[in-house]
């Protein structure tokens, strides 16, 4: 283990609210956004060698439900979640199913790597519909709040505007990407990220 994130997932366990004692069972080490070196590889392993830069999806299936076996794992009837499941990030070294692990870059930044979690939701919510030309609200100026900001630029959106309920993050940092306007946002019936309108 080289970097990790902190999530609000981590923040929720930590605190131990509701959620976190309705899911979580101790003891449990959290974490799920992570990257570093492969230090070990199962025998059966093809495609990874010692020292090779990772990170990893989070989202650990069984392989053996009926959504696993019709090529639908990512909605898994038994997956475990790492720090919340099972043993997480936050730990020197962590034992992942080589189908979750990604290899990085050398060009590609530990530290930048570690967001490979938060960006892929992120890059799932914005492509989740075609945003080519179109306007843009996101809500929430967190970590995924500000890569959609981003991947909704890079896809072509039209205008982009953000809102934040802290604040201490402002919702002009929007205003800070280019092609982007957080200005008469209440005023001009925005759609949401999916609606049809």
């Amino acid at each position: 283990m080289r970097r990790v994130g902190l999530c609000g997932t981590d923040s929720h366990i930590y605190a131990w609210n509701q959620w976190a004692a309705s899911r979580v069972v101790p003891p449990r080490i959290i974490g799920h956004e992570f990257s570093g070196e492969i230090e070990a590889v199962g025998a059966e392993v093809t495609g990874y060698s010692l020292g090779d830069r990772v990170t990893a999806e989070g989202h650990v299936a069984c392989g053996l439900c009926i959504q696993c076996r019709t090529g639908n794992a990512h909605i898994c009837s038994n997956v475990k979640v790492i720090g919340v499941d099972i043993d997480g990030a936050f730990a020197d070294r962590i034992a992942m199913p080589a189908t979750n692990v990604w290899r990085i870059d050398q060009e590609i930044d530990l530290d930048v790597a570690a967001l490979h979690d938060p960006m892929g939701n992120a890059f799932h919510t914005v492509m989740s519909v075609d945003v080519r030309g179109r306007s843009v609200l996101v809500t929430g100026c967190g970590p995924i709040g500000l890569l959609c900001i981003g991947i909704a630029r890079a896809s072509g959106a039209a205008r982009i505007a953000a809102t934040n309920s802290r604040s201490s993050l402002p919702a002009r940092s929007a205003s800070r990407w280019p092609s982007s306007s957080a200005a008469g946002l209440w005023s001009m019936g925005w759609p949401a990220i999916g609606t049809e309108r």
